[in-house]
């Protein structure tokens, strides 16, 4: 069986191309087209969530084939022939990827090289039941020979959705890489449920709440488009981690883990837009009130306000045609007390992005994007205990309050406690060639450092694999307790503590991707691509651990501790000891030891191929 399916594998990989799915897949081309002509006026205000039903699609593009704009009305008939030629394809898309690797350590240096060949191949496709229903759908598989995160630069995702239950075929571990939405409504009030990703802002690919690169999602989703005014909600069932992912167990990934979002946006004024949303993360247990358009803050109060909510803030401005300012304010935790106080050195739990999105008219460069991102310390954390009686938990507890589906972030990519300046472009400089050119430079600091020696003892006599410290998602605000009520991170649930640590790590990356696609024959489009990224770390290490636990110690009947021959009266008196501070030191100064810097470069190539 193996050697057939490997056989399938190879003849996919030569015989196929790649396809349309535009109304199931949020990644697709036609998206970034679709902000460029909004941001031009060529079309009409477009829906909120990604991506769309075909109907709304199709109306998008004769708005465009109908504009005055020669140049982006003969755009819309290509992507046009490519969406509606016909309802299935066969599709493979293989790629050549290289990472070579130089990192200084503090006593040595080292030089490695991963090479990767991977492929998507399958049958997708878009295809119109009715004037009102519509299907998209990818129905593949994913074949690579090492993991992603092995030849990609930090803080990138895999762009197909494949993460578990491979098969080994030959050389390659093969994964399934479906999707399917089925879409019912005219083009401006429809409902969509299926299989898919999700995106959301302006931002494409790089949004705080729904990212378009998140991982996909079993999802109904509604949407609601009017004149002044727009909403939509989406319903999605997501897998669920254990406290620490991956990192404790192999069997890591489990049900009953939900996913709410909705949003009211108005746009009555066509320069100024403002829009209101709210997301939740909430299991084990159903909840369908979170599928009605009431405020999500109150329903999670009926419940006792146990679940994971945020709210964020959109604000779109649109100074003259071909520009936006778009500012995200993403709330999770904001402790309003200490602010009316102006007290900033507080629990300020928020992600804000703002930037300007540029779409020049009759130019070379057919868009430019500029933004800011800051995520704060335990933005998208969030703890869960084994039962409701007591706040004990361990590495190894179901986590479904995070804000991960199936161990993806569902927002930025960024870890807490980060910030990024990001600048791309793209520009056309022949007919038929693309080129994007994208620069990021990101901080990035472990929360973890600045613990007080008191809060590291805690960390220090834990046994191995119950806390995170490595100042990811996973990394809690609470400490594990007997009692019915957990116990803060000082810390962490007092300061604001943003970039405060003394060790740091930069990432400066550098690069561009480019796609020549050939003139249509009777054989087909082929199309190919290639890409270079260059990648500079300063302090690669600072997102591991720093303190793993395992300080031995034994408690005693009579209330005492007794830990290196030594016996203490209390368990704060444990804590100071020189040998529990000893073994804090030493864990600190190892984490620091083990800090280096790296110069990573990556290049890709690969081909389309459709017919």
């Amino acid at each position: 069986m193996k050697k057939n399916l490997f056989l399938v594998f190879f003849l996919s990989f030569i015989a196929v191309g790649v396809f349309s799915q535009a109304s199931v897949d949020v990644n697709d081309s036609f998206y970034r087209h679709a902000q460029n002509w909004e941001l031009r006026g060529l079309t009409s205000t477009l829906p909120q969530l990604r991506p769309y039903p075909l109907n709304v699609i199709k109306k998008i593009l004769n708005e465009v084939i109908e504009s005055d704009s020669e140049k982006d009305s003969e755009l819309a008939k290509e992507e046009y022939e490519r969406i509606f030629s016909k309802p299935w394809t066969l599709f493979v898309n293989p790629a050549l990827t290289l990472k070579v690797s130089h990192e200084e350590h503090e006593n040595y240096s080292d030089n490695s090289t991963v090479k990767d060949l991977n492929a998507d191949f399958g049958i997708g496709g878009d295809a119109s039941l009715h004037n009102l229903v519509s299907l998209g759908y990818k129905l593949g598989f994913y074949g690579q020979k090492n993991e992603f995160s092995d030849y990609s630069p930090l803080y990138s995702r895999l762009g197909v959705d494949c993460l578990h239950d491979p098969v080994t075929v030959g050389p390659f571990t093969v994964f399934q890489n479906w999707n399917l939405l089925l879409s019912v409504g005219n083009e401006s009030i429809y409902g969509r449920c299926g299989l898919s990703r999700l995106g959301y802002g302006p931002f494409i690919g790089d949004g705080l709440a729904i990212n378009d690169y998140g991982y996909h999602s079993a999802n109904i989703t509604f949407n609601a488009t009017r004149s002044s005014w727009s909403y939509t909600s989406a319903y999605a069932t997501i897998g669920a981690t254990r406290n620490m992912g991956q990192e404790v167990d192999s069997n890591w990934l489990a049900k009953g883990k939900y996913l709410a979002f909705h949003v009211l946006k108005w746009h009555y004024f066509d320069k100024f837009h403002v829009s209101y949303y709210e997301n939740v993360i909430f299991g084990s247990q159903n909840n369908l009130a979170y599928f009605t358009p009431a405020p999500y803050m109150a329903i999670q109060n009926i419940n006792g306000a146990g679940d994971n909510l945020q709210m964020g803030l959109l604000f779109e401005v649109k100074p003259v045609k071909g520009l936006k300012w778009a500012t995200d304010f993403f709330a999770d935790d904001i402790e309003l007390d200490e602010l009316f106080k102006f007290n900033f050195d507080t629990k300020l739990r928020f992600g804000a992005q703002t930037g300007l999105i540029y779409a020049p008219e009759d130019s070379v460069c057919s868009l430019l994007s500029f933004n800011y991102t800051a995520v704060m310390p335990y933005v998208y954390a969030h703890w869960e205990y084994d039962s409701d009686e007591k706040a004990v938990f361990t590495g190894r507890t179901w986590n479904r309050q995070n804000y991960t589906n199936a161990g993806v972030n569902i927002g930025s990519s960024l870890d807490p406690n980060s910030d990024k300046i990001s600048l791309a472009a793209t520009i056309n400089p022949k007919k038929n060639l693309t080129i994007n050119l994208f620069g990021n430079f990101i901080r990035h600091a472990n929360s973890a450092e600045d613990f007080s020696d008191d809060e590291a003892a805690e960390y220090m006599l834990a046994s191995p694999g119950t806390y995170a410290t490595n100042g990811t998602l996973y990394m809690h605000q609470m400490f594990a307790s007997e009692g019915s009520g957990g116990t803060h991170v000082e810390s962490a649930w007092d300061k604001l503590g943003f970039m405060t640590s003394d060790h740091k790590m930069y990432v400066a990356q550098l690069g561009f991707n480019a796609e020549y696609t050939f003139a249509r024959t009777k054989y087909g489009k082929f199309s190919l691509c290639a890409g270079y990224t260059f990648e500079y770390v300063k302090n690669a290490g600072v997102n591991s651990n720093v303190y793993k636990g395992g300080v031995e110690y034994s408690a005693n009947d009579d209330g005492t501790y007794t830990a290196g021959g030594e016996t203490y009266a209390s368990w704060n008196e444990l804590k100071k000891s020189d040998y529990v501070q000893n073994a804090v030191k030493a864990a600190r100064e190892q984490w620091i030891s083990n800090l280096y810097d790296c110069m990573n470069h990556y290049l890709s190539v690969s081909m389309k191929y459709s017919y």
